[in-house]
């Protein structure tokens, strides 16, 4: 009797295993998942990338860099949005989802856009520290990471026969950050047995903090996600013994808002609940949360010596004289005022 209970379960565990296999299904890829820009084409476009599965090849048609989007100025091709068309034969299934893997190599961090065949929205992203070396920049930045997007939508987004989707980085502050932008690591689009919920939120203590008086206040951000274009909606923070709401721009057809909130410092385990309206309907999130660390940041002028390029030779030992007179001066008159060479030639000051 227990070895046929123990059959029917390995049988209902290996049918079940079956359909999740079953349920996911890639419809097309670009580029491998693997923390690296490698397999793309290095250098820019020069003109708008529209690329067509089964037709074009990665290694020359799709590139791996790409420098943001500025709001209202004209994007250079590069930086235009990248089209992926494909085909849909018969009728669409009932649920998709796009993965796409990024690699932020620079100091910036964009945010991305992704366009479903004329329906926009803006995705945030969260990357993590990549170890693994996948590019050879790994080696010499030591903030390398990888970031994931997971867009999941309905079928009836798309039609028979051609579709596009289109992805673009974008500038998520309205100054503009030198050689801003992001590497691809691998694009997919799955279909899925089903949709997550239509609205969801995470919470995200930061680094930020501002001083009122003697109070300290910690930036927590909400990332709420919609599926659907918000004609009337807030969010609600619900965090040590505060509540805040702000209302939601619903200046999209789907995708994140990030909400900012100026919360009073709280401890370690501190119990957060978020509740997101969207069109009527309500979400409730629980989380439990840890303050981020307070940071004390030191910032270090410094000036890189390369004898003979800015300059003669001699010339350029007169002026670094000088420099060291106006240093010993500076010292002497703020006593803790450092300059001090290093290896390579640089003078660090502070």
């Amino acid at each position: 009797m227990k070895a046929k209970i123990v059959a029917i379960a390995v049988a209902w565990l290996l049918s079940f295993s079956c359909y999740a296999q079953s349920a996911e299904e890639t419809v097309w890829r670009v580029g491998v998942f693997d923390g690296s820009s490698g397999e793309f084409a290095d250098g820019d476009p020069h003109q708008a990338v529209n690329f067509v599965v089964g037709r074009d090849r990665i290694e020359t048609s799709w590139f791996a860099y790409t420098p943001v989007a500025w709001p209202g100025k004209a994007a250079e091709p590069a930086a235009a949005p990248r089209s992926i068309a494909f085909p849909i034969v018969g009728r669409p299934e009932h649920a998709y989802r796009l993965r796409v893997s990024i690699l932020i190599d620079r100091s910036s961090v964009p945010a991305l856009r992704v366009a479903i065949d004329g329906r926009t929205g803006l995705f945030y992203l969260h990357p993590r520290l990549d170890y693994a070396m996948g590019d050879m920049v790994a080696a010499f930045y030591p903030a390398y990471s990888r970031a994931e997007v997971d867009v999941e939508f309905p079928g009836s987004w798309l039609k028979t026969g051609q579709n596009s989707i289109s992805l673009q980085a974008v500038a998520t502050g309205g100054t503009g950050v030198p050689d801003a932008g992001f590497n691809y690591d691998a694009v997919e689009l799955d279909r899925i047995a089903r949709l997550p919920p239509a609205a969801n939120a995470a919470i995200e203590p930061t680094i930020f903090f501002s001083k009122h008086d003697s109070a300290l206040d910690e930036r927590v951000d909400v990332f709420v996600r919609y599926s659907q274009r918000p004609h009337s909606g807030r969010v609600q923070l619900s965090l040590a013994g505060h509540t805040y709401s702000h209302a939601l721009r619903g200046d999209q057809d789907f995708g994140e808002e990030r909400v900012s909130f100026d919360v009073p410092e709280f401890g370690a385990d501190s119990r957060a609940e978020v509740r997101v309206d969207v069109n009527g309907h309500a979400t409730h999130v629980q989380e439990t949360l840890q303050p981020q660390k307070q940071w004390t940041l030191f910032l270090v002028p410094h000036v890189h010596l390369d004898v003979g390029y800015t300059d003669y030779q001699a010339k350029v030992a007169a002026i670094q004289s000088r420099i060291l007179d106006e240093a010993m001066d500076l010292a002497e008159k703020h006593p803790g005022f450092r300059l001090a060479p290093t290896a390579n030639g640089t003078w660090i000051s502070s």
